[in-house]
């Protein structure tokens, strides 16, 4: 398993989540940034994605993709600790057996319904590849902004 992805994948859930909180998402195309650093210093930006957000996902509530996030941080052996949302801001810690030990991702968010910075801190990961090698801390910024209507296609 590789729990460095799951934590990923939980605390992005987190803005989503967060976003659905008095102002819902704006439905439409986002384009996204990731970046990380070994020392929060120095940053490598990965290649930026960009995907489609329907008016129904725009809609769910923030106890649905709440529960979400939950369930997946659950199903991959993480817990999800202190979630908090709300006024734009949303933070929270995730904790998933490692190698070893537990690893942590703790989150910071700021959000509107048209973009969102995500701010991670992770300790003691498992390396993405498997070789059971652990990260003692590895820093990453997630960006997204909403640029329009969804392209065709």
């Amino acid at each position: 398993m590789n729990t460095s992805k799951h934590f990923a994948a939980a605390a992005a859930a987190l803005f989503v989540a967060a976003g659905a909180h008095a102002e819902n998402p704006k439905p439409g195309q986002w384009t996204r940034q990731t970046s990380m650093s070994a020392d929060g210093k120095q940053w490598s930006q990965l290649p930026p994605s960009q995907g489609c957000l329907t008016p129904q996902d725009a809609g769910q509530s923030i106890e649905q993709l709440l529960q979400k996030m939950v369930d997946q941080a659950t199903q991959s052996g993480c817990r999800a600790q202190n979630l908090q949302a709300g006024a734009g801001k949303a933070s929270g810690r995730f904790e998933c057996p490692q190698p070893g030990g537990t690893g942590t991702v703790d989150v910071q968010a700021t959000y509107s319904a048209d973009r969102y910075e995500m701010n991670m801190v992770g300790t003691n990961l498992a390396d993405r590849n498997g070789s059971g090698v652990v990260i003692p801390k590895v820093y990453m910024k997630h960006e997204g902004r909403n640029v329009g209507a969804c392209k065709a296609g």
